[in-house]
Parts: C-alpha cells; structure tokens; sequence
C-alpha cells in the first residue's frame, strides 16, 4: 500500500512497521518542516509536507495519524474528504475533548491500542478467561515522571491508564459507563457484574511509570510491569494462582515498539482484505466502536 504519516515523534514508529512490512511510505507531514525534510533524507521518502491538504496530490491509500491527541479532530476531518484508510494514535481525541466532538467521525478509522499486542499477553488473556467466578479486575498505575510541560492530576491519569484500560476492554467490550470514586480512583463494571477498580497516583519514590493488573475469583492472576526512565519496559511473568505462567520478558528493543509494529500489521492484514473485521478485532484492533469504550470509561475524569 501507498501509505503517508502525519506526525514525526512516535509517527517512525509507524514508518518502520510499514517499510519493514513491505509498504511504500510515500509522504511525511509535519508542521517543522525542518525536521520533516530530515526525516525524509533519514528514510529516503519522496515527499515532505507541512500540511494534511498537500497529501491530496500524492493520494495515499492509508494514512497514519501521530501528531499530539489534541490535535486528532483537525487531522482526521481533513482526512475525511480522501479516499484514504486511517489508523490514528491512541487515544481517540484526548484528555481536552468533549462528547459533542465525537459526532462525525468516521467509524472506519482504526485506533492503535498495542497493549494487546505486547509478548505473552496471549498468555494473560488465555488464563483471564480462565478464572473462575471471576468478582474482580483492579488496575493500578503509578508514576513518576519528568515532563516537558506541566499536567493535571486528571490528565495525567488519562495518558498513563488508557493502555491497562484498552488490555481490559479488548476482554471485556461490554464495560458499562465508569464513574470516578476518588481523586485517583474510578470504578466500572462489565455487563455480567465483573468490578473493575482503576487507579493512578504518583508516586514520588519510584523514576518511571509502573503497571499492575490484578484479577480475582476462585483463581488469582496479575501481571506487572514497569519503565525505568532511561530504560526499555520490563514485564514480569504473568502468575496464575502465585506461579509463573509466562517468562520474564526484558528484551533489548523496547517491547512498546515491537507490540505496535503488530497492531498496525494486523489493522494492515484487514484493509489489504487478507481477513475479516471480526478476526481483526479479535486479535487486538481497535475501531472507533472499541477505541471509544476506553475513552468513555476516562471521560469521568474530565472536569464538567
């Protein structure tokens, strides 16, 4: 496929899986067209814009969005007048968006979601589903992070939970509407009773993000993972009733970048009609459909 790539921080991410996937990366676009133009020389891409509109005279087949949440509604309205696929970065619109900005989008974008993508969460899924009498989910997310700029409490939690939330909803697509329960606590529960507890604090003791999933019935099962600033993501094993079900997985390419590489090969497989829509969400893809459960589920954080 033609493919074009809107946005140049995580978006070589996304040049890098098409080209290492067999795709013709035809354009780049980015608002520094400096750091366009080199990027273009890095990966020898014939055409560096600094507008959406200009990717029109090339007519790409698929476009990837990875320019900054805030900035998604602009970009997929634009694109919305091409003849083009769509897969955008995670999350939907973002922390600033309201309910009311939704209307309109099209349901055929994709949205990459790659928590489900990351080595043995297959593994996590097979024994998720496995637990008996299944009462409770409880995700907890801590951080402690140098940024380039300041963020809210609320934004915060936004941007470090949207991914545990995504491993969850890709389980359990009938989680109801949440409500939050504390400053850093909101509470949801799926359509057969299941209790799920998230929470996200910082945590001024550790230098990174941390990430523990717990689930709890007549069997226990979690999976615990964590960045160290400076580092690449480590998952612990997954446990299943206290014993290690999976390996310690610490490899030398962060994992964040291998998990979605196969998030956008396996939206890929779907628009070059290799297989169905059903076989693609339930490999891990995130529609608009699904990509919108996880950002209903976070909108109770956002003030009214």
């Amino acid at each position: 496929m033609k493919v074009a790539v809107i946005g140049l921080n995580w978006g070589h991410v996304h040049i890098n899986a098409y080209r290492q996937s067999g795709h013709e990366v035809v354009a780049v676009v980015d608002t520094d067209m400096e750091h366009c133009a080199a990027v273009g020389r890095q990966y020898a891409i014939p055409h560096c814009f600094g507008t959406v509109e200009e990717l029109a005279g090339v007519s790409p087949e698929l476009v990837s969005v990875a320019v900054p949440a805030d900035h998604h509604l602009e970009v997929l309205e634009k694109l919305s007048n091409m003849e083009c696929a769509v897969i955008c970065e995670k999350p939907v619109l973002g922390f600033k968006a309201t309910p009311d900005m939704y209307t309109g989008l099209s349901p055929d974008v994709f949205f990459n979601y790659a928590y489900p993508f990351l080595q043995d969460m297959d593994i996590f899924y097979q024994k998720l589903a496995a637990i008996r009498d299944l009462r409770k989910i409880d995700i907890t997310c801590l951080y402690n992070l140098q940024l380039s700029r300041e963020f809210s409490p609320e934004e915060l939690f936004y941007e470090t939970v949207s991914h545990p939330v995504a491993l969850l909803v890709h389980a359990f697509p009938d989680i109801a509407g949440a409500v939050r329960t504390g400053e850093s606590t909101i509470k949801a529960t799926t359509g057969t009773g299941i209790e799920i507890n998230i929470k996200c604090r910082k945590e001024i003791g550790i230098d990174g993000i941390r990430h523990l999933v717990k689930a709890a019935g007549t069997d226990r099962l979690s999976l615990y993972g964590e960045y160290i600033t400076g580092s690449n993501w480590h998952y612990s094993p997954v446990e299943f009733n206290g014993a290690k079900v999976s390996g310690d997985y610490y490899p030398a390419e962060d994992p964040w970048f291998t998990a979605n590489k196969k998030s956008l090969v396996n939206i890929l497989s779907y628009l070059m009609k290799k297989q169905s829509l059903e076989d693609t969400l339930k490999k891990g893809a995130f529609n608009l459909k699904k990509a919108m459960i996880v950002e209903n589920i976070l909108n109770c954080l956002k003030k009214q």
